[in-house]
């Protein structure tokens, strides 16, 4: 008797590993046609066989049968062809679609890509009554193959990571490598007007023709070690770039090389320069002027030790749940012709508020920003000041964009997780007492 028990326990436990082994996938999201879309890669022996998608994200626009939306899943190879398809949400009359929505009919797309037809009444027949319903179907799954074909074209296999790259891609490196190699060379030198050229080319290249960026999500994808959806080698060298300055010198990309960081800074410095002539026209003297001078702000940011952990929350938030990641407004902005009304309103509002805080998102909100702060906390080289050569006139703390100067035991210290190294403390300290220092060197 429990030998039977324990050979039952044996041949259930061996049919739910087998399934199990089956239905093994790592979701992630995509970036395809101008929209964010989920993808789910199936895998067997830590091996990728194939992936599957819901029709709902991979359709340009919602297509609707007869009696409301539909949506498939649809089980892809790894080439593209389609191996089999389930309904999960349909509305249609059942007296009319009953037979739509089976193994016979679905079967007919079977082995299809992108290059194959979806013809109704000629490679594909329809169902009698349920023509509306057919049509919607064929379409979903055209739509489905042909944004699925897109994904896929931006890599040679799904299992490695590709090394063939075109001369485009070639070009983009080389872009990526300038810029990087430039901003090192400006922060170092602590050449000021290196940085605006920099931060001008960012929001060209990385912003308007690479869409944003490197986002929160890229992160994401190298903490589940996923390299195959990460994206091409572009995006891996992006990526590889971004660590590596930042385990360097901490948050570069933040103040030299981020796109949307630029955006927001020259917005504030435009509202900067109009507030300092209207001061200069009412007879006012300008000596030092202050980042944040206003009443307002001065009342709020002496909250700041609160606001400046959300970023840290947001970015737990994102890789726990990655749909949360609409978030960021990078998108909004350089792909502003895609935007939804709601989507607009909230870049607005995004840039209104980096208007009254200068670099608000950079300081408080980025996720991104928060991960990278995280990692300049044991970069090799950091921004130091120099207790014997400072005057404690505290220009640097007020002419801080991030707030990241702060007086601690009766001295200024700079909180490195805050510091986006834009190099003001160091071209406005008159004794010089800002300085790079390598903390590997222990000094006595």
């Amino acid at each position: 008797m429990k030998l039977s028990i324990v050979s039952l326990l044996l041949f259930v436990n061996t049919l739910i590993a087998k399934v199990n082994n089956y239905e093994k996938f790592l979701s992630t999201f995509v970036y395809v046609n101008g929209k964010e879309r989920a993808i789910h890669f199936l895998y067997t022996d830590n091996t990728i066989v194939g992936f599957f998608i819901e029709s709902k994200d991979w359709t340009d626009k919602e297509i609707r049968g007869y009696g409301g939306p539909i949506n498939l899943q649809i089980y892809f190879s790894l080439d593209g062809k389609i191996q089999k398809i389930k309904v999960i949400e349909q509305y249609e009359t059942k007296i009319y679609t009953k037979d739509v929505f089976t193994e016979k009919f679905f079967s007919q797309y079977y082995n299809k890509d992108d290059y194959s037809k979806f013809s109704l009444g000629e490679d594909i027949h329809g169902i009698t009554g349920a023509t509306i319903t057919c049509s919607a179907v064929n379409e979903i799954l055209y739509q489905c193959v042909k944004n699925v074909k897109l994904y896929l074209k931006s890599k040679n296999e799904m299992n490695i990571v590709s090394f063939r790259m075109s001369k485009i891609e070639i070009f983009k490196i080389c872009i990526a490598l300038l810029l990087f190699t430039t901003s090192v060379v400006g922060f170092v030198k602590n050449i000021h007007m290196l940085r605006n050229i920099v931060l001008l080319v960012s929001i060209v290249f990385l912003g308007i023709v690479y869409k944003g960026g490197i986002s929160i999500g890229h992160i994401q994808s190298l903490l589940n070690l996923n390299l195959i959806v990460t994206g091409n080698i572009f995006i891996l060298i992006l990526l590889g770039l971004i660590l590596l300055t930042t385990l360097i010198f901490g948050r570069l990309f933040c103040g030299w090389l981020c796109p949307f960081g630029a955006v927001i800074e020259f917005i504030f410095n435009i509202k900067k320069f109009f507030e300092i002539k209207y001061k200069k026209s009412l007879g006012k003297e300008i000596g030092v002027e202050f980042v944040e001078d206003s009443n307002i702000v001065k009342f709020l940011r002496r909250f700041e030790f609160i606001y400046v952990k959300l970023k840290y929350i947001l970015a737990a938030l994102i890789i726990i749940i990655p749909t949360i990641i609409v978030v960021e407004p990078f998108q909004y902005l350089f792909l502003i012709h895609k935007t939804t009304l709601t989507q607009l309103i909230y870049l607005l509002v995004i840039l209104l508020l980096n208007i009254l805080f200068i670099r608000l998102w950079c300081r408080y909100l980025c996720p991104l920003g928060g991960v990278l702060g995280l990692v300049s906390k044991i970069s090799v080289f950091k921004l130091n000041i120099s207790t014997q050569l400072c005057l404690r006139c505290e220009i640097c703390k007020s002419i801080c964009p991030t707030n990241a100067i702060v007086e601690k035991n009766n001295s200024l210290k700079i909180i490195h997780t805050e510091c986006i190294l834009c190099n003001k403390c160091r071209s406005e300290c008159g004794p010089k007492s800002v300085s790079l220092k390598n903390t590997l060197i222990r000094t006595k």
